[in-house]
């Protein structure tokens, strides 16, 4: 009977992608010194097997409880798959930058996806917490994997040290609400709070510590610190998976434990997590417009997008929801493009500042043109995908009464715009330091072309995708 609950069926995704890791491991040892791409594509080609078995997968919970797959878990675990796809191939772009290169930087990968496909499914805050660190811990190791270079070990140390500090908030948090409610299950503690008139104090500080040890995953104030120099010191194709998978495993986290284990008591947490979403997009906002160096520009941006998305949590509605998945699918898109012309024009040029850039439309127009495309599909200028993604969550907050943060969030996106219209003026207004074009294979501009149709079609015909994820996030509630 023990063994038909664990339902071992509903996690063989998990499992395809735990053997893929592991495979990746032992060929690395097998293999001659020297590049490692092959590794590359077979992480590439074992990730597509991956998400063909999510197609198969059945519903319903597993692991005695400890995991749920549902609609929810399958849609961020499809976002988590097409993100390692592309992180593998910016890995393998990547490797010639690394001196002390190993095949040990796609397993770690492969493992912190896996990570994040737990994550996707758990319904424990046991089962959680497990996975969060899980996917912790290789992100730290990724962060400083470039170990002869100082930013980079920089990186991982900081990571690290805020990163240990956040869950130490976290697990404080998640005893007091199992003080509260006597249950570590996240449908134990919707029941034991449904009905509650009297919320006690235990709750009121389990809520707190929860919600702030959570902005860490999510680089929201006030655990952001860490992003500018992590962002800046990591690998890039690093930067990139925190940028686009650990802010979404740390959104679907935020999603289950807010909304339907802690959905009854909303009023006690909606207000904080507002205040939070408006603080945060206006320090990243502000922040980001100093900057000289792309990937901090991006790590300041994705400060104040978290303070996007927070909006959505806070109007904790199915619109607000669903307007999550829709941004995180679009952001997804913008950071690969923005990742794969700073990789490809980092390889060639050596450096991340934004003054290189300049003249970067005469030296290769696709580079270009990638890059304007997903600046301005981050800023939320439409047709692009991000204009509907950011439409949708402010028209979430607007409809639960949340005016001043939707205002706020209205100001902060002409914020945006106008730090990431000084990048794109370089790239096209400015003589360039440099006429030696810069050439691209056909699998890179195959990629860079997918990834500019994909931002392109998101906000040119959104309905059909849009109906989906609404469709999807009426399941949390």
């Amino acid at each position: 009977m023990a063994e038909m609950e664990m339902h071992l069926e509903r996690t063989v995704p998990e499992i395809l992608m735990l053997g893929l890791a592991m495979l990746l491991l032992v060929l690395d040892l097998l293999l001659p010194r020297g590049t490692r791409k092959i590794l590359g594509v077979i992480a590439i080609a074992g990730t597509a097997v991956t998400g063909i078995s999510l197609s198969l997968l059945g519903k319903g919970p597993a692991l005695a409880g400890l995991f749920l797959v549902d609609d929810v878990a399958i849609f961020f675990k499809w976002l988590f798959v097409v993100t390692a796809v592309f992180i593998f191939y910016m890995a393998m772009s990547y490797e010639e930058r690394i001196k002390a290169w190993k095949g040990e930087f796609y397993t770690l990968i492969a493992f912190a996806v896996l990570a994040m496909m737990l994550l996707a499914s758990c319904s424990d805050l046991i089962s959680f917490y497990v996975s969060l660190e899980f996917m912790a811990i290789c992100l730290y190791v990724l962060a400083a994997f470039a170990k002869d270079e100082r930013r980079s070990v920089e990186a991982g140390l900081k990571y690290l040290i805020t990163g240990a500090l956040a869950s130490g908030f976290l697990l404080y948090g998640m005893s007091f609400l199992y003080g509260a409610t006597g249950t570590t299950s996240f449908a134990g503690m919707a029941d034991a709070l449904r009905g509650e008139a009297d919320v006690g104090a235990y709750l009121l500080v389990g809520l707190a510590f929860t919600i702030m040890g959570l902005t860490f995953k999510i680089s929201s104030l006030p655990f952001h610190v860490w992003a500018p120099d992590v962002y800046q010191g990591s690998p890039a194709p690093v930067t990139a998976l925190l940028a686009a998978g650990s802010k979404a495993a740390g959104f679907v986290v935020m999603l289950r434990i807010l909304l339907t284990a802690l959905g009854p008591v909303k009023a006690e947490w909606a207000a904080f997590v507002a205040l939070l979403s408006g603080l945060t997009m206006i320090f990243g906002n502000m922040a980001a417009m100093p900057q000289k160096d792309i990937k901090r520009l991006i790590a300041y941006a994705g400060i104040g997008s978290a303070g996007y998305l927070l909006m959505g949590v806070a109007a904790a509605s199915t619109l607000g929801a669903g307007a999550i998945m829709f941004y995180l699918l679009a952001y997804l898109f913008g950071i690969v493009g923005a990742f794969l012309v700073i990789i490809i024009f980092s390889n060639a040029e050596g450096t991340d500042s934004i003054e290189a850039y300049a003249g970067l439309s005469r030296r290769s127009p696709l580079l270009a043109g990638t890059l304007f495309i997903a600046l301005l599909s981050l800023v939320g200028v439409p047709p692009l995908a991000g204009f509907i993604a950011k439409f949708y969550l402010i028209a979430a907050a607007v409809k639960e009464g949340l005016i001043v943060l939707a205002i706020v969030g209205l100001v902060m996106a002409i914020v945006t715009m106008y730090y990431f219209l000084l990048v794109i003026k370089s790239v096209y207004l400015r003589e360039p330091t440099s006429d030696e074009p810069i050439r691209l294979d056909p699998v890179t501009r195959a990629v860079l072309y997918t990834v500019n149709v994909a931002t392109l079609f998101l906000g040119i015909y959104p309905g059909p995708v849009t109906d989906w994820v609404m469709l999807i996030a009426g399941e949390l509630f």
